[in-house]
């Protein structure tokens, strides 16, 4: 989780003069509350391992709850990193590699002002059987 949080600022920050929104969340980075920008990245690459990895997500009610997420990674990143939540559009199959090609737009949710990243598949660039 932290250091999804940490790829999370630091491709904000890296990719932040790419955006005209002004989308602001909370986010704990090294056990400090930050606000960080959440912007609309049009375009980047991500793979994805051929197995998931258990992760603890939140549930609706505030609990912790053990779950299974995909791993991601960038091309130049050397360690996964796991997904808290889906990419939508992105079916995954256990046993193969992915290299695809997804945007991020900044979602507000309903009920709520918080904005949230969330990922929607352009295209899958390969896959391949492990």
């Amino acid at each position: 989780m932290k250091k999804l949080a940490l790829a999370a600022l630091m491709t904000t920050f890296a990719l932040s003069g790419c955006s005209t929104m002004d989308n602001e969340r909370t986010m704990v980075v090294e056990g400090q509350p930050m606000d960080v920008k959440v912007v609309n990245i049009p375009s980047f690459e991500v793979e994805v391992a051929p197995r998931k990895a258990v992760c603890d997500l939140t549930a609706t009610d505030g609990s912790m709850v053990e779950s299974q997420c995909l791993q991601y990674r960038q091309t130049y990143q050397k360690n996964y990193t796991t997904l808290n939540g889906n990419i939508q559009g992105f079916t995954y199959e256990p046993n193969y590699r992915y290299m695809l090609d997804i945007r991020q737009e900044a979602v507000t949710e309903e009920g709520s002002n918080v904005v949230q990243p969330v990922w929607i598949l352009n295209e899958v660039i390969s896959k391949t059987a492990e």
